[in-house]
Parts: C-alpha cells; sequence; structure tokens
C-alpha cells in the first residue's frame, strides 16, 4: 500500500478532511480524481468504482478495511465475488464524527456525458448551476464568446452576493465548432445556488445564450 493510499484512507476512516495529489476526504465521503469512490452513511461504509477499474481506484479501496479486491481475467473480485462496481456496503461500522462545515466545501469538478442522440453528446460537470455554449468569435458564430463570457460573470456576480463560491470550467461536445463553459459551486451549495441562478434568470435577466442545470 502507498503512502497516499494509507494517510488518505487513514483521514478518511476517521472524519477528516484532507487532500494529498490526486486524492481527497471531507472525512464523509472519499474522492479519486474528483469521483466519489467511499462514503460513510448512518448504516455503514459503501464504495464504488466509479466505472473506472484502474489500479490507482483498486488500491484506494484496498485501503478501506473489510474491502479485499482482485482481478482475474479482466473481472473485478470483491471479497471473493464477482463486482460490477456499483455502490455497495461493505461494513456496518458507525460512520466517524465530522466537520459539518467541510463536508461538501471543496470544488468537484467530475463530469457526465450527455448522449444527444446515436452519436453526439456533451460534457457536464455534476455540480454545473449553469452553462453556456461557445462557438468563437466569427461574424455568423450563433453563440460569441464575449456574450457568453458576460452572462456566465453575471450569475458569479449573483452567487458571489450571497456569499457561495463559484469556478468556471470548459468541457467538450461532439460538435467541433463548440465547446461549453459551465458555472460549478461545491457540493453543500448545489441546491441553493441552483434556485438562485433560476430566480435571477426568471426575473428578466439579460440573457441570450445562458442555460440552466439541473
Amino acid at each position: 500500500m502507498s503512502n497516499i493510499t494509507s494517510n488518505i484512507t487513514s483521514a478518511f476512516l476517521k472524519g477528516e478532511a484532507k487532500r494529498i495529489s490526486n486524492s481527497y476526504t471531507d472525512g464523509k465521503s472519499l474522492f479519486l480524481f474528483d469521483n466519489k469512490i467511499a462514503e460513510h452513511k448512518d448504516d455503514g461504509l459503501y464504495i464504488t468504482n466509479c466505472g473506472w477499474e484502474s489500479v490507482t481506484t483498486k488500491e484506494r479501496l484496498n485501503g478501506l478495511p473489510n474491502v479485499r479486491i482482485n482481478q482475474l481475467k479482466k473481472k473485478w473480485y470483491l471479497n471473493g465475488e464477482v463486482w460490477d462496481g456499483e455502490w455497495i456496503k461493505v461494513n456496518n461500522n458507525p460512520p466517524p464524527a465530522v466537520d459539518e462545515d467541510k463536508v461538501g466545501s471543496k470544488f468537484i469538478t467530475s463530469k457526465k456525458w450527455v448522449q444527444s442522440d446515436g452519436w453526439r453528446g456533451y460534457e457536464e460537470p455534476i455540480y454545473a448551476v449553469c452553462g453556456v455554449n461557445d462557438t468563437g468569435m466569427w461574424d455568423d458564430s450563433p453563440c460569441k464568446s464575449d456574450v457568453g463570457a458576460r452572462e456566465l460573470a453575471e450569475m458569479v456576480a449573483v452567487l458571489k452576493k450571497n456569499k457561495i463560491p463559484s469556478k468556471k470550467i470548459t468541457c467538450q461536445s461532439s460538435n467541433v465548432f463548440c465547446i461549453r463553459r459551465y458555472l460549478i459551486v461545491p457540493p453543500k451549495y448545489i441546491d441553493t445556488a441552483r434556485e438562485l441562478i433560476k430566480e435571477h434568470y426568471n426575473n428578466g435577466a439579460d440573457t441570450t445564450l445562458l442555460y440552466l442545470s439541473n
């Protein structure tokens, strides 16, 4: 077991917030590359591989109690049973005491792929509150960069006024002429932030490109 795995899983099991390299815990959940791979719940400890059957994912999970993962003929086995990587409870241990102010307070940039038809789609951050399409600054561009930037900046101001931090990130789409820009917030603020953005949007905000995320 590497030092990173040992230290980050130790903090997670104690309910402490800690970040080391590509791993992070807020005491309640354990993340690898912004993907939640373990979580303390009232009835025990739950794990998942988030669809990533990587050596690092396996090592991090193997650092947890009652977890022994090995791979045979391209299949993962959890404690001797074939496992599809979906969420599963591994023990009944009570959750540790955590600092609730730190739970969900960090930006998580995990994305999902949204399929729009048989072969087209786009990336969308899980914790996005709104976004715009960006097709550049060409004369015939339907979604000009400066317009989208202005509209996102207006939403940043709305969130800042309510003391909610936000971050802009860029995602890809299957349209090579269009990228998608989003505004994300830490998980603990997501519901409040979406309501604030929706209220501002519905109350006559000067938006032509902005769309809401939910």
